[in-house]
């Protein structure tokens, strides 16, 4: 396994652990404490899960650095979050990118100083494995990653008030409704600038873009995330394009 290879492998353990294992639920008990029982369980299942995703006997050691450094690094934003919640989106940006940093590190180590002792033979495509990752991505954590977005810059849509629960419940049939459209439409977009056919995606953002609400500012706040959503997606296309053609 080359060091792309092994910091791929552990990128698609991080983006497993951290958006799809782990719930909502934790998320929030994890920002009301400095430390608790949820950042412990948390970082064991981190170190767990790069060792599975190294397929190297031998990195045991290297998966629980990741695991440690992964638990102080969120007890840090805990703290942050608590000292400055306003704070709040530009601390999860920095703490994924943390902890991007730290786990290219600790493979791009490893590789240079240790023989690994893989647990079977096998054959590793680096290009399929990226676009995996890409794929991956663009599901549930774009979703996460373009809120914290809207967040950042203080995009919200004032609350109309309410005298029952349906439209509560509408609201948040809509609101899953929209997570899903924008992972489809984000895969779409991949796909087609993946494959080349630039003008296709062109068509699909047109096509979004016939979408229209009573409210402006609903409008405006769903022409953002169209933008954020497939100019995610189209990024992501382009670097790996690039990518591939780099290592080729």
């Amino acid at each position: 396994m080359t060091i792309y290879q092994l910091i791929i492998m552990q990128f698609i353990a991080h983006l497993v652990v951290d958006f799809l294992l782990q719930s909502e639920k934790w998320c929030i008990e994890k920002e009301k404490h400095v430390l608790s029982k949820q950042h412990l369980l948390h970082g064991v299942i981190v170190a767990v899960t790069a060792y599975i995703f190294s397929l190297d006997v031998y990195f045991i050691i290297s998966a629980l650095i990741i695991g440690f450094s992964h638990l102080a690094i969120d007890v840090l934003k805990s703290y942050c979050i608590q000292k400055r919640e306003d704070k709040k989106a530009s601390i999860f940006f920095i703490d994924q990118l943390l902890h991007v940093i730290l786990l290219s590190l600790v493979s791009w180590i490893y590789l240079k100083n240790y023989t690994p002792n893989y647990l079977f033979d096998f054959h590793l495509n680096l290009n399929v494995m990226t676009v995996f990752a890409a794929f991956l991505f663009c599901a549930k954590p774009a979703n996460i990653f373009i809120r914290h977005t809207f967040d950042l810059f203080g995009l919200t849509i004032a609350k109309q008030p309410t005298t029952g629960t349906t439209d509560n419940t509408s609201e948040k049939e809509l609101e899953n409704a929209g997570k899903v459209i924008g992972i489809m439409e984000r895969f779409m977009a991949l796909g087609l600038i993946l494959a080349g056919q630039y003008g296709a995606v062109g068509l699909i953002i047109a096509a979004k873009s016939i979408l229209r609400f009573n409210s402006p500012q609903k409008n405006e706040y769903i022409l953002v995330g169209t933008l954020l959503s497939f100019g995610c997606a189209i990024l992501i296309g382009l670097l790996i394009n690039q990518f591939i053609v780099s290592v080729k």
